[in-house]
């Protein structure tokens, strides 16, 4: 039976960005310290309980993995979790200091680290490719409608992942406003303008959606094809929208 903490390093990993939320939503309640009009706390609980989700989703991917990749996957491992641990712990500094992690090139440190930060996050995307490319082997087994949107959310999670450079070239994620004004609640994403974390969030997340909805619904490979082209173009008119200035709510 798969199961979720399959893989004992991406377990231990997930466990510990969950402390990292945790310790963050404490200080979110017990910091004043804000960024861009928010509590500075905010970016790394969402930011941890999006790694613990990540690294869990890795883990239950290695119940398909055949034994004689494993070593492979052990080194995507390291190189995931070591992505992370960078990208997290640069975050929470930040936070600490009532600055931003993200577009700062205030000072040169700071536009040196935002740089190795996006080299880095350029790495660990790609390198999940190489979980597409496992798929096709022949000793990987899995449903068929289940494997359908395994290798969509792959693919959709690469594409979308990168566009987290289209937001560091502009140095801002918010289109036709400064970043920092109104925004939903928790995620922040903004209400008045376009906001290319949307797109950028669901195409992630894709890992997990896709075959979440396949196996809820027991899906065969065409229904699963058509939900995950149907996915991805919902995905694309997000960043559309963003990239028009406009908020699609």
């Amino acid at each position: 039976m798969a199961s979720l903490f399959r893989h004992r390093l991406f377990t231990q990993a997930a466990f510990v960005c969950l402390l990292y939320a945790l310790v963050s939503l404490i200080l979110i309640g017990t910091s004043n310290t804000q960024v861009l009009g928010i509590n500075a706390f905010i970016k790394p609980f969402k930011f941890g309980v999006s790694a613990f989700v990540l690294f869990l989703t890795f883990s239950w991917y290695f119940n398909f993995i055949p034994s004689r990749l494993h070593k492979s996957f052990q080194l995507f491992a390291w190189v995931n979790i070591a992505v992370m641990a960078f990208e997290l712990s640069w975050i929470l500094i930040q936070a600490y200091r009532g600055t931003l992690s993200h577009f700062n090139i205030s000072t040169a440190f700071e536009g040196i680290m935002f740089g190795i930060m996006g080299v880095s996050i350029a790495i660990s995307t790609t390198w999940t490719l190489l979980l597409l490319k496992w798929t096709f082997a022949t000793d990987f087994r899995m449903n068929p409608g289940l494997l359908q949107a395994v290798r969509f959310g792959i693919v959709l999670f690469v594409i979308f992942g990168f566009t987290g450079f289209i937001m560091g070239a502009n140095r801002s994620h918010t289109v036709g406003a400064s970043d920092g004004g109104p925004g939903l609640f928790l995620l922040n994403w903004s209400l008045n303008h376009g906001d290319i974390r949307i797109s950028h969030f669901f195409g992630l997340h894709a890992l997990q959606i896709l075959p979440l909805m396949a196996n809820l619904f027991k899906l065969r490979a065409r229904s699963s094809f058509v939900l995950s082209v149907f996915y991805g173009l919902v995905c694309a008119a997000l960043l559309y929208l963003a990239l028009s200035g406009k908020p699609p709510f």
